[in-house]
């Protein structure tokens, strides 16, 4: 007798331990689905039609249709991002609309420093100002990149160094999802 009770002692134990076993699979489960949903993207392709450039951006930024592509902001509204394309022919109106941008957002008008560098595998003209802005020190960073049949994309990127510290993670998901379509 002693020993069908320790048998169904154990059992008991056994199925407590299982319980608990699910109980904590499901709350890892649950934990998981949770910062995973943080982690979605989505993509976006520029021009919509015949696109030049495809570009993931994390869905907690907040994006809008602009004059010659797409802007998007962080959470926070401390960084801003834009893709925009132009046909070679209209690259000076594209950059003409970005000095009115940072014209319209009191972003000092300063001399850039230019590079020309490759930007994930594409040659690339960065012109990077360092700058200043309401807040105080900023940097923007216009980035040109070749996109194939006589286009050219732009990518913007502005924010302080603090900021772009905070936003690491993001920036660098956006910046590395660049991917030219030829």
């Amino acid at each position: 007798m002693a020993s069908v009770a320790a048998a169904s002692r154990a059992v008991a134990e056994a199925k407590n331990d299982s319980d608990e076993f699910m109980r904590m699979l499901l709350a890892a489960a649950a934990l998981l689905s949770l910062l995973a949903t943080h982690a979605y993207a989505r993509n976006v392709a520029v021009p919509d039609k015949d696109p030049a450039v495809t570009i993931t951006v994390p869905d907690s930024w907040e994006t809008e249709a602009i004059t010659y592509g797409y802007s998007a902001q962080s959470p926070d509204k401390d960084i801003f991002f834009s893709v925009e394309f132009a046909s070679a022919r209209d690259v000076g109106k594209m950059i003409d609309n970005n000095a009115a941008w940072m014209k319209d957002n009191n972003i000092k008008d300063v001399p850039p420093k230019k590079v020309e560098t490759p930007f994930n595998g594409i040659p690339a003209t960065i012109f990077q100002f360092e700058t200043s802005d309401d807040d105080g020190p900023t940097t923007v960073e216009l980035i040109l990149l070749p996109a194939g049949k006589n286009r050219v994309v732009m990518l913007t990127l502005w924010g302080s160094d603090a900021e772009r510290t905070r936003h690491g993670a993001a920036i660098d998901t956006i910046m590395s999802s660049v991917k030219a379509i030829q």
